[in-house]
Formats: structure tokens, C-alpha cells, sequence
């Protein structure tokens, strides 16, 4: 059985690469007061954020690409990605 994601753009070349982004994006997705994510609490745009974007470009170009990009990704720390999703990591405490 094939499971095909109607969310996804016609456009997606790999849908699992462009699934990640939309969650990361998601995440990291605005900064506080101070300028820092409010999910990883790095400096905005944080570098999540932005490997999320490029992820997000990628995933409409030829698997080549997306392979390369995929391995950026899984090798991320946990706080950074879905992985560490029950755990707010902050750099600094509040």
C-alpha cells in the first residue's frame, strides 16, 4: 500500500525531506522579545530555522540534493528537531 501525503505540493520531489522542514519550520517559527527562537532559544533566525528553509527549497529539487540535505538534518541535536518535541531547550534560563 502506498501512503500519499494530499498535503504535499505537486511539486515535492522527496515528501519525507519536505514533511521534516514544514514540522521544523513550524517550530521555529518566530523569535522573543529578546531575538532568540522561541523554540531552541538561539539567535534569530537560528540556524534550525534556516537548515528548515533550505530543507523546505531542496525537496523541489533532484533527490541528489535532498539526499545531502537529509543527512544535514538527522544530524541535528534532538532539541533542535521533532526528536526533542516533549523538551522546550533553551540556551538561557528565562
Amino acid at each position: 500500500m502506498v501512503d500519499v501525503d494530499e498535503a504535499a505540493p505537486a511539486d515535492i520531489v522527496d515528501r519525507l525531506l519536505w514533511r521534516d522542514a514544514q514540522t521544523m519550520l513550524g517550530r521555529h517559527n518566530t523569535a522573543d522579545r529578546r531575538g532568540n527562537c522561541v523554540w531552541c532559544g538561539w539567535h534569530w533566525p537560528c540556524s534550525a530555522r534556516r537548515l528548515a528553509e533550505r530543507a523546505d527549497a531542496v525537496s523541489r529539487r533532484p533527490w541528489r540534493e535532498a539526499w545531502t540535505l537529509r543527512h544535514d538534518l538527522n544530524s541535528l541535536p534532538a532539541a533542535m528537531t521533532d526528536r526533542g518535541r516533549y523538551h522546550n531547550h533553551r540556551r538561557y534560563a528565562d
